[in-house]
């Protein structure tokens, strides 16, 4: 007779399973070490970590890598992050894909597309279209970059200059967009905040940057970091503050987006006017430096800033109170802070833009951490989990 086995999730008690499917779901972190469970015989339910042989053994971590993550987690009061999630991430880049996947992939957040909460997988999720979009418009850039080298046609480079700059934010954003859970969220109302967020995000720049010019001579390019935030996130809740993006998923993928926006219309300002100073060799440089980096600053930075705000917020109108509870501003100040050191002479010192990458790293960690814990969310509140 097969022992069957229980397990809560939550409030919920699922079940029964296999011994099998309970390996399993540990193994794919559906059940982790507090997880309680239970089987006929036991006297009272057990957490997971208790029973052998049911949760996979920890993974063995560089000493380094894992106490930052932990402490990244700590001041961020975000998840940790380990070397098995960012592998599960990326589990699905290099498979193959249909066309129809693709496309379905862009088919939610409308009434009828759109999940129930109890059917929305709250696994680790498996980005892969970006890299689909990254390739295109990389091959596009390129094509009319070749183009412009050999017919010096000036009817191209605007088409380079919106090539180069949107490419690396958008593909960012798309990985974000991915990783919502809920599929709650539409393309249109993506690209609206891509758009108008980006937009909006830099007229507010500029105000608060005449506004803070005294102080902006005195600290000089760090000023950034505390001026470009606050206006992201006011265009994230100016446009994106709607009763059914109530989850922290929301928040990171409609921050992620205008995070794109804004690093795409900058980045296509700053290829103008390295163009008109120092030629298209100047502008092609900036181009490709700027889009090696993209995905490392603002799409990051402003979907953490997002996603903090949403773990707060919820279905509730925004309150600048809400800024005072810690899971909403230690990670806005953590970016603000990375955005400030990004800007200032630090990471320059450190060879092949590694300064600048670790600092990606940091920000993506916590980016991490807050997704995983934005699918705990989802479980607690009774998503489907992988039964």
């Amino acid at each position: 007779m097969t022992i069957e086995w229980h397990y809560a999730v939550g409030s919920q008690r699922l079940g029964p399973v296999t011994w099998q499917q309970l390996v399993d779901l540990g193994a794919r972190g559906v059940i982790t070490g507090s997880t309680p469970v239970w089987k006929a015989g036991m006297a009272q339910w057990a957490q997971a970590s208790s029973i052998p042989g049911l949760l996979p053994p920890p993974p063995p971590e560089q000493p380094l890598i894992g106490r930052v993550s932990r402490r990244v987690a700590e001041l961020t009061d975000t998840e940790t992050v380990d070397r098995t999630h960012v592998k599960g991430l990326f589990r699905e880049v290099g498979r193959r894909h249909t066309s129809e996947d693709t496309e379905a992939v862009f088919a939610v957040g409308l009434a009828t597309t759109t999940p129930d909460l109890a059917t929305v997988s709250t696994t680790l999720p498996a980005p892969w279209v970006f890299t689909r979009l990254l390739s295109f418009l990389g091959l596009a850039f390129l094509a009319m970059w070749f183009g412009w080298k050999q017919w010096n046609n000036l009817n191209l480079l605007p088409g380079v200059i919106l090539l180069g700059s949107f490419t690396a934010p958008l593909g960012a954003a798309v990985f974000l967009f991915e990783c919502n859970a809920p599929k709650n969220i539409s393309l249109f109302a993506a690209v609206r905040l891509f758009v108008w967020g980006g937009v909006l995000g830099l007229l507010v720049s500029l105000l608060l940057f005449s506004l803070t010019e005294g102080l902006g001579e005195r600290i000089g390019p760090p000023i950034a970091g505390l001026v470009e935030e606050p206006a992201k996130l006011l265009a994230v809740i100016v446009l994106g503050s709607l009763p059914r993006y109530r989850w922290t998923l929301n928040g990171m993928c409609l921050g992620a987006a205008v995070g794109a926006g804004f690093a795409a219309f900058e980045s296509a300002g700053y290829a103008m006017n390295f163009l008109l100073v120092e030629g298209d060799t100047g502008m092609f440089n900036n181009l490709a430096v700027r889009g090696m980096l993209a995905p490392f600053g603002h799409v990051v930075w402003t979907a953490i800033a997002a996603g903090a705000v949403w773990r707060v917020k919820g279905d509730q109108p925004f309150a600048v109170e809400m800024l005072k509870d810690r899971r909403c501003f230690a990670p806005i100040v953590a970016v603000m802070v990375l955005h400030a050191i990004w800007n200032s002479p630090l990471p320059a010192l450190v060879p092949f833009l590694l300064g600048y990458l670790a600092l990606g790293a940091v920000a993506w960690t916590i980016a991490v951490g807050m997704l995983l814990g934005g699918l705990r969310e989802l479980r607690e509140a009774g998503g489907a989990g992988d039964r």
